[in-house]
């Protein structure tokens, strides 16, 4: 998959692919011990009572945390470089992943998901244009799917991680946040830096993006579209334990919350793959267009019909594929749209305040389902993706065009 690139175009794409799979994996984690995590700080009753509540507070911290962190690092991008940018966020995203071990509330675990979210932003706005700008105009896709092999194989580590410590206690689990400080490390030491030139540095990126049209359009449409990706692909690897819990025993439960989401996972690793070199075959609209269509579709059954394990093994990575699977294509397009002085910042904003906007909805489903359960709060929010398809007749195509200087 790497044939064709340099050497250092090839480094460029591992030491960002190795950041998002620490990336994925980091904010994976919550999701496989929030129940533990929970318990322990609530009581039993007390999780039965309001766990949902703050589980949904929990992913809430962490979009927000992600999104500010997306927005302001992207301006930092612009104006001080990549490589130095991409450093710092990594080094971020560790200290406060390790930090959250040392939570005793859940009020201090929201506050540590937010913090942890401000580097994984972060991170992501200097990654996507450290790659596009590295790599020549033809790889692009390939680069995308490559890259984006990184949220299933971080979620599957994050599963492995919880299953070999998580069971001895919770907080073993996050001090797992330390091994991406040797990426950090590396990419200090390698990275060839990038220096914005002198009218870069003293420009403002974002008010120069917002007042320049075709771009400020593009920054709108990629919003909704990355508001609708981010809030439906987001969902079920989050609330799939929930829905895994009433149909098996306590007992059972680790096993089948484990292997479930590794299931749905391997459905995850298919649909990055193959949904950037679809993009640049059939087009990038019809693509978004077509797997978003489908990710409602099913992610509305599996919400409302998943009652058992088969279907729920069935489903669950059909959906992924899907859900996740467009998502890969939000590197590569998002940063399509932008011309270089900006380009950081469209992208960084384009992903981040998409997370701003959908961080209300975990909160509505935790509320939701102490009424009405998960799975029917799930399937009310499936209807998000006729957003994409109405925001997709107005957004340009980019297949075979070249990155504006």
């Amino acid at each position: 998959m790497l044939a064709g690139l340099t050497k250092y175009q090839r480094y460029v794409l591992i030491i960002a692919w190795l950041g998002w799979v620490f990336d994925v994996m980091e904010a994976s984690l919550f999701g496989l011990t929030k129940q533990q995590m929970l318990v322990e700080m609530l009581g039993k009753a007390g999780y039965d009572k309001i766990g949902p509540y703050w589980e949904g507070w929990g992913h809430t911290g962490m979009l927000l945390g992600w999104s500010l962190g997306g927005l302001i690092f992207g301006v930092v991008a612009d104006k001080w470089g990549r490589s130095r940018t991409l450093v710092l966020t990594i080094g971020l995203y560790c200290l406060f992943t390790g930090l959250t071990a040392l939570c005793q509330t859940p009020l201090q675990v929201v506050i540590a998901r937010g913090l942890t979210g401000l580097g994984i932003g972060g991170e992501w706005a200097a990654g996507a244009a450290l790659i596009a700008e590295s790599v020549p105009n033809d790889f692009r896709a390939r680069a995308a799917a490559f890259l984006q092999t990184a949220a299933a194989i971080g979620s599957i580590i994050g599963v492995f991680v919880t299953m070999s410590v998580g069971n001895l206690n919770w907080r073993l689990v996050y001090l797992a946040g330390i091994l991406p400080a040797i990426v950090c490390l590396i990419a200090r030491l390698k990275l060839e830096p990038d220096e914005p030139t002198t009218q870069e540095k003293r420009s403002n990126p974002f008010v120069e993006l917002i007042q320049t049209f075709p771009y400020n359009k593009n920054l709108l449409l990629a919003v909704i579209i990355g508001v609708v990706g981010i809030t439906g692909g987001g969902i079920l690897p989050f609330w799939l334990p929930n829905l895994v819990k009433p149909i098996v025993s306590a007992e059972a439960l680790p096993f089948w919350r484990n292997t479930s989401m590794i299931a749905l996972h391997i459905g995850t690793f298919a649909g990055v793959l193959v949904f950037p070199p679809l993009t640049d075959r059939f087009g990038r609209r019809p693509m978004f267009a077509i797997f978003g269509a489908l990710s409602g579709i099913l992610l509305f059954l599996t919400a409302t019909t998943a009652k058992t394990l088969p279907l729920i093994f069935i489903l669950a990575p059909l959906t992924s594929f899907f859900a996740l699977g467009l998502t890969a294509g939000f590197g590569l397009y998002f940063t399509e749209l932008f011309a270089h002085r900006f380009r950081a910042t469209g992208s960084g904003i384009s992903y981040n305040s998409a997370r701003i906007l959908s961080a209300p909805i975990p909160i509505w489903i935790g509320v939701t389902a102490k009424t009405a359960g998960v799975a029917a709060a799930i399937g009310t929010v499936a209807s998000i993706y006729f957003l994409m398809l109405i925001a997709l007749i107005f957004a340009p195509e980019t297949k075979g065009k070249p990155l504006e200087a």
